[in-house]
């Protein structure tokens, strides 16, 4: 199934696997990664995905530059890692304070001229996408977002991508279930609810991406109110 074929897909139905599911606590681990899941249109409640092996092997190597075990946890680091960021809140502060940015972003970043100019560019497009996601009604003001940050889009990519580099081998079952309980508990400390996560996923989607936030505005409305969905009746992360 082509990448076209599968975001497509993934907005007629919640795929669910009927014979190896998960339950319980260890279900609300691996529904840190419904978002990206659905994207793929894969399995939302076991640790197979059910999406073909070829799939797998491009979304992970192509777009994830991911060829063996040690590339693998690297990545698998880094997303949990670019939480920490407190560089972030130092945009943030200037949004707040646009008519002071460049003062505030100067006197808090570090020197180097290249960092200065990708925080730079995060903020210019923070000035794009807040706008966008209030008129969407995603929030209704940029507070909001300062907690949940993009939080959800880190460790929702990172749990589904645990996922696929489980089936290609790279980690062990036992270091995905270990890793899935981590981003748990790590997503925790900035979203409360199902329905913060899906907002801090289409946050940083859209900082990733620019506009055109449909689709995932699509999948976290199927994904929160499907009947068939594993978050259906969730609240509380």
């Amino acid at each position: 199934m082509g990448l076209l074929s599968k975001f497509l897909n993934s907005f007629k139905s919640i795929r669910l696997n009927d014979k190896n599911r998960v339950n319980g606590y260890l279900l609300d681990h691996l529904l840190v990664g419904s978002m990206y899941a659905e994207q793929q249109s894969a399995y939302l409640n076991s640790y197979e995905t059910g999406v073909n092996k070829s799939d797998i092997r491009e979304l992970v190597e192509t777009y994830w530059g991911i060829s063996d075990q040690d590339q693998a946890i690297e990545i698998l680091q880094s997303l949990h890692t670019r939480n920490q960021d407190e560089d972030i809140d130092v945009v943030y502060k200037a949004f707040e304070n646009s008519e002071n940015y460049v003062e505030i972003l100067r006197s808090n970043l570090p020197n180097e001229e290249d960092v200065f100019e990708y925080y730079l560019n995060l903020f210019r497009t923070l000035k794009n996408v807040v706008p966008e996601l209030i008129e969407q009604k995603i929030i209704t003001d940029f507070t909001q977002l300062k907690k949940i940050k993009d939080s959800g889009w880190n460790y929702g990519r990172s749990v589904f991508l645990a996922r696929c580099c489980h089936e290609l081998g790279y980690i062990s079952e036992k270091e995905l279930i270990e890793y899935l309980a981590k981003s748990h508990k790590e997503l925790k400390k900035y979203c409360s609810t199902w329905k913060e996560y899906t907002t801090s996923y289409i946050f940083g989607r859209a900082m990733w991406g620019g506009g055109h936030n449909a689709g995932m505005i699509q999948i976290a409305d199927d994904l929160l109110n499907n009947s068939q969905s594993p978050l259906k009746n969730k609240t509380y992360i």
